[in-house]
C-alpha cells in the first residue's frame, strides 16, 4: 500500500495553500505586541487539532480497508 505523500498535491498543499497559516504561526511569534504564553498556547491548539484530524482520517482509511478490502 502507498501513501502517495511525496506526489505533486503534498507540495501544492504544504508549500502553496499553506502559506497563510505559516505567515499566521511567524506573527504570532515576531510580531508587536509579542505575547510569547499565547503564541505557544495558540500553536499547541493548532498541533492538537490538526493532530486529531490526521489521526481521525487514518483511522477511517484503517476501517475502510478492512471493511472493503
Amino acid at each position: 500500500m502507498t501513501t502517495g505523500f511525496p506526489g505533486p498535491g503534498t507540495v501544492l498543499i504544504f508549500a502553496v495553500i499553506l502559506v497563510p497559516v505559516y505567515v499566521m504561526i511567524v506573527a504570532w511569534f515576531l510580531g508587536k505586541p509579542r505575547d510569547t504564553k499565547m503564541a505557544t498556547l495558540g500553536l499547541g491548539y493548532l498541533v492538537g487539532l490538526t493532530t486529531l484530524l490526521w489521526i481521525g482520517m487514518f483511522l477511517k482509511t484503517v476501517v475502510i480497508d478492512v471493511i472493503f478490502f
